[in-house]
């Protein structure tokens, strides 16, 4: 549980894509501990692709 907690501590302060490389796992799970994390850039990404 702790673990899991760290990780979810650790997408919260990170990009998820250096998250994936830096932990060797898939950018939809270093996505998926974001969301938990209450950090969802999905609106921020949507906004900078209109650009």
């Amino acid at each position: 549980m702790a673990r899991n907690t760290a990780f979810v501590e650790l997408a919260s302060e990170l990009p998820a894509v250096m998250v994936s490389r830096l932990l060797g796992v898939h950018q939809n799970t270093a996505d998926a501990w974001k969301c938990v994390g209450g950090q969802d850039n999905a609106y921020a990404a949507e906004v900078a692709s209109r650009l």
